[in-house]
């Protein structure tokens, strides 16, 4: 499993919905936190950073934009113009069933429930939750509560 696959499960358990930057960031950072040895952190997963708005990886952007290229998601910029959302296609959602057998059952559930839960938080208490458990990801932070 390579940091690509990781990113198009994580997109297509969004059950066709949209993720925006910071859900497609925390789920991705999240996931590497609590499935450390399942998805290689450190072997080639993606290496968060500090940011504006917390966990911050510019690669997961770059794998994102690959996997539109390949037709397997959609990016879409909204109305305002100021982010993007993430979308599995048809075909990506093919190509994530396939992938899907190959990974373990645990670490598949855990990134199901992370996704869900990332989803059901408000910006404000998704960058609250995660500088609580993640403190040193707020050192840069712009996030005023």
């Amino acid at each position: 499993m390579n940091r690509k696959n990781w990113l198009l499960l994580t997109i297509a358990a969004a059950g066709g919905d949209t993720l925006s930057p910071v859900q497609l960031q925390k789920s991705m950072f999240l996931l590497g936190e609590k499935e450390r040895k399942e998805v290689g952190k450190g072997k080639g997963f993606y290496k968060f950073v500090p940011y504006a708005y917390g966990p911050f990886c510019v690669d997961l952007y770059r794998d994102a934009e690959e996997l539109e290229s390949k037709g397997l998601v959609s990016i879409h910029q909204i109305m305002s113009g100021r982010w993007k959302e993430y979308r599995i296609t048809p075909e990506g959602s093919e190509k994530a069933e396939e992938i899907r057998t190959k990974v373990n059952e645990q670490a598949f559930n855990t990134l199901v429930d992370t996704v869900d839960h990332v989803r059901a938080l408000s910006f404000n208490e998704l960058l609250r939750e995660v500088y609580r458990d993640y403190p040193h990801f707020s050192k840069k932070s712009v996030f005023q509560d």
